[in-house]
């Protein structure tokens, strides 16, 4: 037998790794080995980052891979980090005696090493085959596949509070929350938006924790939330959902998005102006900047009654004008309205069946 083949029989006669899920349902803790840099772009949901390497030492050995050699990038590695190897391993100890799962960018020689590092020390720790782009083919793969196959949205114009109200019902899956964005003009002030990777990462572990056999509640999103791109048959799912429009005074939708934003703030103020600001090209330079400075005056009732008027509104009634409702609603009490909603839920449970491909 030659040696290729020798090779490939000797393979697949070993035992394969678990797949992806089971060894994230298998882990206490999982710990990213990445640089932060890679951290912040895309990480497992619920993951910690304790980096082998600083952004600037990951490039510096990713150059003298690429342009000496791989034995002078392992030596260069070793340098870096055996300086600080004490004060490294000292990050793991508050996770001594839970399971630990270890990635790295494809389950190489950072999280390999440092496998070997932490079991020679009694630690309880596994690594993760393929590091983080294996886990990025079964998200993706994933979240084709868990789709919730009965949802109700709630609809209703800016203001009339959604999202509270969502908050407020079991089995329900906040976008928003997964996208640190509110899905406004002011939807990303004093947040830090997710990147798309980290929105699917958090978006598919709050799938996992959604019980389908029940209609899973969301609030009524267009494809993009904010910064972030919403999954296709995730989308497919909502708009052939089950539609409840919820409905408030612009009164109580003027007090409730004020609300929502404190622009007394010093921090706020600038972050709420620069978002009015880029509305010149719909209200002329003019009004906008006429609304920027009423709002530096401290007159947010009247700018935001503005904005609903005649920016929010006239696009929302656009966006819904075929949209059919099964129920309708007033937010003004939201607890009222809440448990109105829950037990439409349960009318609807009770009048559809699960089909058993999906339910779990």
């Amino acid at each position: 037998m030659n040696e290729p083949k020798a090779r490939l029989a000797a393979e697949s006669a070993q035992p394969s790794a678990p797949p992806v899920g089971a060894l994230l349902r298998e882990a206490d803790v999982v710990i990213d080995v990445r640089t932060p840099a890679e951290f912040a772009q895309g990480a497992i949901a619920g993951a910690v980052n304790i980096p082998l390497f600083a952004d600037a030492e990951r490039a510096e050995i990713g150059t003298l891979y690429k342009q000496v050699g791989r034995n002078e990038a392992i030596a260069r590695g070793l340098d870096l980090a055996g300086g600080r190897l004490r004060e490294f391993v000292q990050s793991f100890e508050r996770f001594r005696g839970r399971r630990m799962l270890v990635y790295c960018a494809r389950g190489g020689m950072r999280s390999a090493s440092v496998v070997s590092l932490l079991s020679s020390l009694g630690f309880g720790v596994a690594r993760l085959p393929g590091g983080y782009k294996a886990f990025r083919q079964y998200l993706l793969a994933e979240l084709e596949r868990r789709v919730p196959p009965r949802v109700i949205v709630i609809h209703g114009q800016t203001g009339v509070g959604k999202t509270p109200i969502l908050r407020r019902l079991d089995n329900s899956l906040d976008l928003e929350d997964q996208a640190q964005h509110r899905s406004s003009l002011f939807g990303g002030v004093n947040r830090r938006p997710r990147t798309q990777q980290l929105f699917e990462s958090h978006l598919f572990r709050r799938l996992m924790e959604l019980d389908f056999a029940r209609p899973v509640w969301v609030e009524g999103e267009s494809r993009k939330v904010g910064p972030v791109t919403i999954p296709s048959e995730l989308m497919r799912a909502m708009k052939s959902g089950t539609m409840v429009l919820l409905t408030a005074s612009l009164p109580t939708r003027v007090r409730r998005i004020i609300a929502e934003y404190d622009g007394a703030d010093p921090d706020t103020l600038p972050q709420l102006e620069a978002a009015l600001l880029s509305l010149k090209h719909l209200f002329g330079t003019g009004r906008t900047l006429e609304l920027a400075a009423r709002l530096r005056a401290g007159h947010m009732e009247e700018v935001v009654e503005t904005l609903l008027v005649d920016y929010y509104d006239p696009r929302y009634a656009h966006a819904m004008r075929n949209y059919r409702y099964a129920l309708t609603l007033s937010a003004e009490d939201p607890a009222a309205c809440a448990a109105a909603l829950r037990g439409f839920a349960e009318q609807e449970a009770g009048r559809l069946s699960v089909p058993a491909a999906h339910a779990g």
